[in-house]
């Protein structure tokens, strides 16, 4: 049974620092707003609000070959030393000018945080918990929101707002600092750059950060230092069919087992993997996903809270923090339940009870409901988001995409992610005024195919290899053929 060892401990909490300071980033001026420079229009505050998005947008397109370029590791580093350099000039912004420049470039900073933490979690997590491990980001995205909801609070002041903005460089250089120590680079990256010079250095990574059992630790490295010269001098890898293979080293194995995948046909471009057929479902899973978490109106709920809790509850404020405690207590809980009961199930039950919220919210709207119905059920819908559409979509890239492809996919995900958070923003509030109570009722749509997707296409991917998930997928695409190939008179039990 896989454990978490002390080094992929610090090097998951170092790694998710990014994304809680893109949480942090995501809230921190809600409570601030009547205080930061208060002769500012509505038009420069909106502006000013939406550039994180469209800076995010430019983060997560570049991210991808950055990260590809220099390494998972570096990539992480050299984003901290962004959050360092745009978080003093939050602190130290003298106009609405300065502050829409820099919250432009603190969006870069984030749109980069939410492509390179989940890709560096997928690739240095084993199997077994990469569906626990994958969650931190969602956990250390909303634990932000609420820490910059609870930190502004106090602070929302006009002698005392720049204070909010503070733990932008702090945690920024935290991460610089730590991460110089404490993150190990990918081995998935290294083996599949660097097979050579630094195959060995990519097989001790997997021992330090997997760990082992029992007292053969020697034997181990030594068995997984020769796999790394079977690779390097034979050009092969060990199959699960080897005797001498240990429940250790499939952790390595699984690895290299992936990027042989690469390996096998020759160089292709990203158009041509795109468009594969074998690769379909792999894609669609890829971007539907990330597009589904933001138009499932979450962030609808997020950006007008205040809103949407006035005439429902005596203080809105209150009514905002109690939905983003709801959100980081969802969360969490669907960290056990990842690796117990798998992706797909858990996205189904999130698309399921966010669509139901949904048609209750419209109900609500029309007047049908008490006040108390519809509070209740704006935290079963933040609930609901938190337990799969919150989380997943970050890290389910990793587990069906090709390594050679898996920083550009990843990259464009969480461009359209960013897109949809974007149009999103700008948009609901031209929704409530042209559909009114029915604003909700798009939302319901997207989330109805979501979970019609999740449930008859989505394959699992729990504690499963690429070879393995792309195996499910080929043979369920043959039984699907099979079963559509199949005349009256033909036996359908061979289904």
């Amino acid at each position: 049974m896989a454990f978490i060892t002390s080094h992929l401990a610090w090097a998951v909490t170092v790694s998710i620092l990014p994304t809680f300071l893109f949480g942090y980033n995501t809230g921190c001026l809600n409570a601030v707003e009547s205080v930061v420079f208060p002769e500012h229009t509505t038009a420069q505050w909106a502006t000013a609000v939406s550039s994180f998005c469209l800076g995010g947008i430019v983060g997560a397109h570049t991210a991808g070959k950055i990260a590809d370029k220099c390494g998972r590791r570096m990539a992480l580093l050299m984003n901290g030393l962004e959050y360092v350099v745009v978080g003093l000039m939050h602190v130290f912004v003298v106009d609405m000018a300065m502050l829409t420049g820099a919250r432009f470039l603190i969006g870069v900073a984030g749109g980069k945080s939410t492509v390179l933490t989940p890709m560096y979690l997928g690739e240095v997590s084993p199997p077994a918990i990469r569906g626990s491990i994958g969650t931190m980001t969602q956990v250390s995205v909303v634990m932000g929101i609420l820490a910059s909801i609870l930190i502004a609070l106090p602070y929302s002041s006009e002698h005392f707002w720049r204070i909010v903005f503070l733990p932008i460089p702090v945690v920024g250089l935290l991460q610089v600092v730590a991460g110089w120590y404490a993150l190990p680079e990918s081995p998935r990256w290294l083996l599949l750059n660097h097979p050579d010079e630094r195959g060995q250095e990519a097989v001790r990574t997997i021992e330090c950060l997997c760990g082992t059992s029992g007292s053969g630790v020697e034997d181990d490295v030594t068995e997984i230092e020769m796999i790394a010269d079977r690779i390097k001098d034979v050009g092969t890898i060990p199959g699960s069919h080897d005797e001498s293979m240990t429940g250790f080293e499939d952790d390595a194995s699984s690895i290299e087992g992936e990027i042989q995948m690469d390996q096998e046909e020759n160089p292709r471009s990203i158009l041509s993997f795109l468009t594969d057929p074998r690769n379909r479902i792999p894609v669609i899973s890829s971007l539907l996903f990330p597009i589904a978490q933001q138009l499932s109106g979450i962030n609808a709920v997020f950006y007008y809270s205040t809103m949407f809790f006035e005439g429902v509850i005596d203080d809105p404020k209150s009514g905002t923090v109690a939905a983003f405690a709801v959100n980081v207590v969802a969360t969490l809980l669907a960290l056990p339940l990842m690796d117990r009961y798998g992706r797909r199930t858990l996205l189904s039950l999130s698309a399921g009870g966010m669509f139901t919220c949904c048609v209750i919210l419209t109900f609500a709207l029309e007047g049908f409901l008490p006040n108390n119905i519809t509070f209740a059920a704006v935290l079963l819908y933040i609930c609901s988001f938190g337990l799969g559409l919150g989380c997943i979509p970050f890290f389910l890239i990793s587990e069906l995409i090709e390594p050679e492809f898996f920083g550009r996919m990843q990259s464009l995900a969480m461009t359209t992610n960013w897109l949809c958070n974007f149009l999103v923003g700008m948009g609901f509030p031209f929704m409530v005024e042209h559909l009114g109570s029915f604003s909700f009722i798009p939302f319901a749509v997207n989330l109805f195919f979501t979970l019609v997707y999740a449930i008859v296409w989505l394959p699992e991917t729990r504690s499963k290899s690429l070879h393995e998930v792309m195996g499910d997928i080929e043979r369920r695409g043959r039984k699907g053929h099979t079963a559509v190939s199949l005349s009256p008179n033909e036996d359908a039990s061979i289904l």
